[in-house]
């Protein structure tokens, strides 16, 4: 899968082929070049996991089966092929360009770590800021020793958990009615937004019809947007809004805690 003219311009610029182009029988024996070789292709490894086999467990030497022949040899074409389009694509390319690309992979890589490391954090940043500002403003009267059931004015129940993340309940001796959840998505990879999206809505659908469903996401690319339009039913805040004081901030409290849960008697300002 090394195109021909791939290889002139790289045998004519007196660079050894092995720097660039992938082996089968190198990848099977040291499967953590893989990265090296998948980077100057600027391949994610969920590409590569797609359109070949998973590499992840090549790169960080936790793979504790050999690799077989059918799998390094489908893996090298496909980053042999991928190369060889980007050197054709490229004037002049020299292997100095081949490991910008790596760098610039491995930053692509990072900046995807740290995104969902942001997603896992997001639950429990919004979830303090909510009980912060409630206890700042006397509206926790009871507590349970877990920190995941608080009681509210007027009838009110808060419970943190997951799915929802957040729940809101009106409770007497005569009935119990869910009246709002939260839902927390903080991931920030757009790749997998939907995905988020679809965890969401099975939860949401298991709430009673009148109960009003809040989203707090990292991020809302334009096809869930659409499909959150749709909907028609969620009230949508940004994370790293809600992460600080500020309008959106206020505004979020005043939707919860003032036209939904209706335990403040003025607007929050």
């Amino acid at each position: 899968m090394i195109s021909e003219q791939a290889w002139k311009l790289i045998i004519d610029s007196g660079i050894d082929p092995k720097l660039v182009f992938a082996h089968p029988k190198l990848l099977k024996e040291y499967p953590q070049t893989s990265q090296y070789y998948r980077g100057i292709a600027l391949l994610p490894q969920k590409r590569v996991a797609d359109i070949a086999v998973p590499v992840a467990s090549w790169e960080d030497g936790t793979r504790k089966s050999p690799i077989g022949d059918e799998q390094s040899l489908e893996v090298a074409r496909l980053y042999n092929a991928v190369i060889s389009s980007i050197i054709e694509g490229t004037t002049n390319w020299t292997l100095e360009n081949g490991y910008r690309n790596i760098i610039a992979n491995m930053g692509i890589g990072l900046d995807g770590t740290f995104r969902n490391i942001i997603g896992q954090d997001a639950e429990k940043l919004v979830k303090t800021r909510i009980k912060n500002w409630l206890k700042s403003e006397g509206l926790i009267l009871k507590e349970d020793g877990s920190g995941t059931q608080f009681e509210l004015p007027r009838g009110y129940w808060m419970r943190f958990g997951s799915e929802p993340d957040v729940l809101f309940r009106f409770r007497t001796e005569r009935q119990s009615e869910d009246v709002a959840t939260i839902e927390i998505k903080g991931g920030k990879d757009p790749a997998g937004a939907l995905e988020r999206l679809g965890a969401m809505q099975k939860s949401f659908e298991a709430t009673p019809a009148n109960c009003v469903n809040f989203l707090v996401v990292g991020v809302v690319t334009e096809e869930m947007r659409s499909r959150l339009n749709a909907m028609g039913v969620v009230k949508v805040f940004l994370l790293d809004e809600l992460a600080r004081d500020g309008e959106p901030w206020t505004r979020f409290l005043n939707e919860v805690f003032h036209y939904t849960v209706r335990i403040t008697d003025s607007v929050v300002t």
